[in-house]
């Protein structure tokens, strides 16, 4: 059976190990970047030679009905070792089970060599002996090995706790049996790339569809529908350019078409919450919004709690959320709050008579905080990032704000008074819902920029204005025009 183990790939080869291979095996298992995941790999020679005989003598007795394998991962251009590739029983899993397990040399990493091994051997095996499941376990840390995993076709299913006490996440793959193309299932379809600015005019299409469509289904004919089925900015391509740009937002595609979009905004080392996830409707009721979920979950492992919030009349979205594993917490006639844990840590909570003199590495995180009527005086704020919160009637005094980011928050009744705002962008910043007018008093504006706004109404009284262009054209001729034709009336 040993010379019918030679699996031929594209970039590489996977062939029975040789005892010739100890010294590139040898090799290998000094890299940290092996061993500190495997740890069992830290042999010393005599060690590694006995485990190597035994191994060369299995590949006589391979037996299809009970796989156990392990084979040399080939480059098939410098012809060296560059990692193995096996499937075997392991004694934390169930007797049944055979794992795939693979390592690959730190100079070949990140080229998807062990992807392909990992592929290969999977798609050999099922073809060649009795099984038809092979099951993956990893590290949640361990996000490299995941995606090898699940660009080999391994579904997560779930993470469990071994007998090791450890937390693994658990995957498999499972024999494909011939079927039309449109019976086969969505994993190795659906992805998530991570968007880019060049992406935002067709994420705004798809968007505007998917909420388009919500609002005809669910609004039943109001003419305000509430925030979550018609979030502000939804058709705005610069809606879409900010959170592509602020925050982690992935294009979802199926099948190589882009078919909807998921932005993350991460609100602590611990904390996120899914903000925005929307599917071309064409492509509604085929599994792919819990796949998303999935693998929005896969790309942020240290994540413990998610958050969410959808409106209240879009029942199915409860449904979909709560079979998901979201626990609702508050409910309303428009809008639901849901909340998944999957890892619960204790917050430390600090009252503000001891936030006095800290530093920014000291105290890097207020998340659902409740800091009514603190105050903000004498401080160095630089750099600091405030999302999602409400700051209505705030007050901040005496602060370096130098290159902050304030975004999604609510500043009903604030004051800004004597600050230097050399520089500052207001950028899509609206009036709310009740449509309360900005009041800019004793304020020096001079030679800032309004560029594309809504100034309908705007009243400029006591102003100098000398200098100042409306579309290019100086005030200063804009007043002589008008006495011109008070003149002439």
């Amino acid at each position: 059976m040993k010379s019918q183990l030679i699996i031929q790939s594209s970039s590489i080869t996977l062939r029975p190990l040789t005892l010739e291979d100890q010294y590139a095996l040898y090799a290998l298992t000094r890299q940290p970047e092996i061993t500190d995941i495997l740890p069992e790999w830290r042999m010393t020679e005599e060690q590694l030679h006995g485990f190597l005989q035994f191994v060369v003598g299995s590949y006589e007795q391979f037996d299809p009905k009970d796989v156990r394998v392990m084979l040399a991962v080939v480059h098939n251009k410098d012809q060296q070792i560059i990692g193995w590739c096996g499937v075997f029983p392991n004694d934390m899993l169930d007797s049944n089970d055979r794992e795939v397990a693979y390592a690959i040399s730190r100079d070949y990493r990140n080229k998807g060599y062990i992807t392909e091994a990992v592929n290969a051997l999977t798609t050999y095996l099922f073809e060649h002996t009795l099984l038809d499941r092979i099951v993956g376990i990893v590290k949640p840390f361990n996000q490299p090995s995941r995606k090898v995993l699940e660009h080999a076709d391994f579904r997560y299913v779930s993470r469990r706790k071994l007998s090791d006490q450890a937390d693994y996440d658990y995957f498999e793959r499972h024999k494909v049996q011939p079927a039309p193309a449109s019976s086969l299932g969505l994993q190795s379809q659906v992805q998530l790339r991570r968007a880019c600015q060049e992406d935002a005019k067709v994420l705004t299409e798809i968007c505007t569809r998917a909420f388009d469509h919500a609002i005809r289904v669910w609004a039943k004919g109001d003419t305000v529908p509430d925030s979550n089925l018609c979030p502000p900015g939804y058709s705005s391509v610069r809606m879409q350019n900010y959170v592509i740009r602020e925050w982690d937002y992935y294009v979802i595609e199926w099948d190589g078409c882009t078919i909807g979009g998921v932005s993350v905004n991460v609100l602590g080392s611990k904390h996120a919450r899914l903000d925005k996830i929307f599917i071309d409707p064409v492509c509604h009721g085929r599994g792919i919004g819990s796949q998303v979920i999935r693998l929005v979950e896969a790309e942020f492992p240290e994540i413990g709690i998610w958050k969410l919030e959808t409106s209240g009349r879009q029942r199915d979205n409860h449904h979909f959320y709560e079979k998901m594993g979201y626990v609702c917490l508050y409910a309303s006639e428009d809008e639901y709050g849901y909340e998944k844990i999957i890892t619960l840590e204790p917050v430390i909570q600090l009252p503000p008579e001891e936030l006095s003199n800290v530093k920014g590495e000291t105290v890097t995180e207020f998340y659902q905080a409740d800091l009514d009527s603190l105050r903000f005086s004498t401080s160095n704020l630089r750099d600091i990032r405030m999302t999602d919160c409400n700051l209505s009637g705030g007050k901040f005094t005496n602060l370096n704000m130098t290159s902050i980011l304030l975004a999604d928050l609510r500043l009903t009744d604030s004051k800004v008074e004597f600050c230097a705002m050399d520089g500052v962008h207001f950028q899509d910043t609206h009036l709310g819902q009740d449509r309360v007018p900005m009041r800019w008093k004793h304020c020096d504006l001079k030679g800032s920029h309004f560029n594309d706004c809504n100034l309908s109404d705007v009243q400029l009284e006591q102003c100098q204005v000398a200098g100042m262009k409306i579309n290019g054209v100086a005030i200063e001729e804009l007043f002589a025009a008008y006495e011109s034709m008070k003149a002439k009336r």
